[in-house]
């Protein structure tokens, strides 16, 4: 007959090896988890600050646009009167790189991610948010809508809806 031999128990030390990597690797998993949220964080707060400096910047184009109208038309020689630009983008001295021009809702849905319009029939200034899970109310809206109007004086930019953004109101 022959004999069998117990089965060899593994080393306390490569039990502890063992150990020691399965450690490593769920550390190391949890903080790339961890990272990405961030990251993703991030990417949020970055594009809320983009929304809001292109509306400031469309906010300040239109009032220079209206002073320019108003000095134009106070001057003795202006032998014309220049017109109200509706179009904010249109008063900017460079569009931004993502103005995919006059455009509705409907062209604004097939539109790249991050894309910027103007829509003439509502008088309105139109956004698609990258992730549009950032955007929290109102709910189920995949784009954002800022209309242009004033009574008197320059033309002012309002959220047609009260948006908000990762817990802060965009307006």
């Amino acid at each position: 007959m022959v004999a069998l031999r117990p089965a060899a128990k593994p080393s306390p030390v490569w039990n502890a090896r063992l150990m020691e990597w399965g450690l490593m690797v769920a550390l190391v998993i949890v903080l790339a988890a961890v990272f990405t949220q961030q990251a993703r964080e991030v990417r949020g707060q970055a594009e809320l600050a983009h929304i809001k400096s292109t509306l400031g910047a469309l906010r300040t184009a239109l009032v220079v646009a209206h002073l320019e109208v108003a000095i134009a038309s106070n001057r003795a020689n202006a032998g014309h009167v220049v017109r109200a630009q509706r179009n904010p983008f249109a008063a900017l001295q460079q569009l931004p790189p993502n103005y995919a021009g006059v455009a509705g809702p409907e062209a604004l849905a097939a539109l790249p991610s991050g894309s910027w319009v103007f829509d003439p029939v509502c008088s309105c200034i139109g956004y698609r948010p990258t992730e549009s899970a950032w955007l929290q109310s109102p709910e189920g809206v995949v784009s954002m809508w800022f209309r242009v109007g004033s009574v008197a004086g320059p033309l002012q930019i309002k959220a047609q809806q009260p948006y908000v953004w990762m817990g802060q109101p965009v307006d």
